[in-house]
C-alpha cells in the first residue's frame, strides 16, 4: 500500500468517525407546565399538636397554582435505562415552619438491591419534634418503607428509600398530619423540575423516541411521545386542570 492511499484511508476513517459522533450527539426536551381553570381550595386543618409554634389552624395547598401555572411538577423521559449518573442520588428535604419542603421532588433508581436505592435525608429545622414516615405508594395500597421521629431541631435521618414495584413515595409526618411530601422515582438522570415560570428543560439526552412524562403528585402524570434528534430540541407542553385525587 503506497503513501497516499493510507493517507486516503486514514482521511476516510477520521470523517466517518467524525460523522458518526455528530449523529449520536444529544439533543434536549423543552416544553411548558401550565395549569388549566379554577384551582383547587386548599384543605383546611385543626392543629392539635404543638398549636403554640404550628399555630391553631392550617389551609393546606395540595395544588399550589401561580399566574397560570402549577408548581412542583416533575418532568421525566421513559423508555431508556441508566442515565448520566452512576450512583444513587439522595433527595434533600426539611422540616420548617412545620411543612416538608420541597412539597415534590425525584429520586433516581439506577438498579435492584440496597446500594442501588435512592436515599432520603430529612432535617429538623423547627423546635418540635416531627416524624417523617415515607409510604411507597401503588395506587391505593400503601407500604411503609420507615419511620423514624426527629425529637428536636437539628435532628437528622438519612435513610434508603427501598421501593419494589412502586414508583412513588408520600412522606407524612406522624406527629402532625398537616404535613404532606411526595418524590417520584425515576429510573435514569434524565428528569428535571419546572421552573415556578413552568418552563422546563433537559440536556444531554441520547436521540431516540421515548415517552416524556409530567407528574404532579395530586394532579397525576400526563405523557407524551417525543423523538430526540442529535444537536436539535424536542418540544412538549402539559396543562394541568381539575382537584385531583392522589392523596
Amino acid at each position: 500500500m503506497n503513501r497516499k492511499i493510507f493517507l486516503l484511508m486514514v482521511i476516510f476513517i477520521v470523517g466517518v468517525a467524525q460523522a458518526g459522533s455528530v449523529s449520536a450527539a444529544g439533543g434536549s426536551v423543552g416544553g411548558k407546565i401550565s395549569y388549566e381553570g379554577t384551582p383547587p381550595e386548599p384543605e383546611h386543618f385543626t392543629i392539635t399538636k404543638n398549636p403554640d409554634f404550628c399555630g391553631a389552624e392550617m389551609d393546606f395547598f395540595h395544588v399550589t397554582v401561580k399566574n397560570g401555572v402549577v408548581q412542583g411538577v416533575a418532568v421525566l423521559i421513559e423508555g431508556m435505562d441508566g442515565g448520566k449518573s452512576k450512583e444513587p442520588t439522595e433527595h434533600k428535604m426539611v422540616g420548617r415552619g412545620c411543612a416538608f419542603l420541597p412539597f415534590s421532588g425525584v429520586v433516581e433508581k439506577l438498579g435492584k438491591g440496597r446500594k442501588k436505592a435512592p436515599g432520603l435525608a430529612i432535617v429538623n429545622e423547627d423546635p418540635v419534634s416531627h416524624n417523617p414516615h415515607p409510604f411507597e405508594v401503588r395506587g391505593m395500597a400503601r407500604r411503609t418503607l420507615w419511620n423514624v421521629g426527629l425529637p428536636e431541631k437539628g435532628s437528622v435521618v438519612t435513610k434508603k428509600l427501598r421501593v419494589k414495584k412502586g414508583n412513588v413515595v408520600k412522606i407524612q409526618c406522624d406527629q402532625h398530619d398537616f404535613m404532606h411530601a411526595w418524590v417520584r422515582v425515576a429510573t435514569n438522570a434524565y428528569w428535571t423540575m419546572a421552573e415556578k415560570d413552568g418552563s422546563f428543560k433537559i440536556n444531554d439526552v441520547p436521540p431516540g423516541t421515548y415517552q416524556l412524562v409530567a407528574w404532579h403528585p395530586i394532579l397525576g402524570e400526563q405523557k407524551k411521545e417525543i423523538t430526540v434528534n442529535g444537536g436539535g430540541t424536542a418540544e412538549a407542553s402539559f396543562a394541568f386542570s381539575g382537584a385531583g385525587s392522589g392523596r
